[in-house]
């Protein structure tokens, strides 16, 4: 899987810093979600695809192309 949270904060004009104040979740956690493709718990995916208004299928994706 591919970690694409930060893909989703700029196309609504966000950046990962601004998210993780807002969300409250330390900035070093969500730098390791995107940069090292680390999956977050299911309680955050649900935060972030609140906060985003955005679906799991948007922040997470395959690695590999069908």
């Amino acid at each position: 899987m591919k970690v694409t949270i930060q893909e989703a904060a700029e196309k609504r004009g966000k950046t990962l810093y601004i998210l993780s104040n807002d969300l409250s979740i330390p900035l070093q956690t969500v730098y390791g979600w995107q940069r090292l493709n680390r999956l977050p718990r299911q309680d955050y995916l649900d935060l972030l695809c609140q906060y985003l208004q955005c679906g799991i299928q948007e922040l997470l994706k395959p690695d590999y192309a069908l």
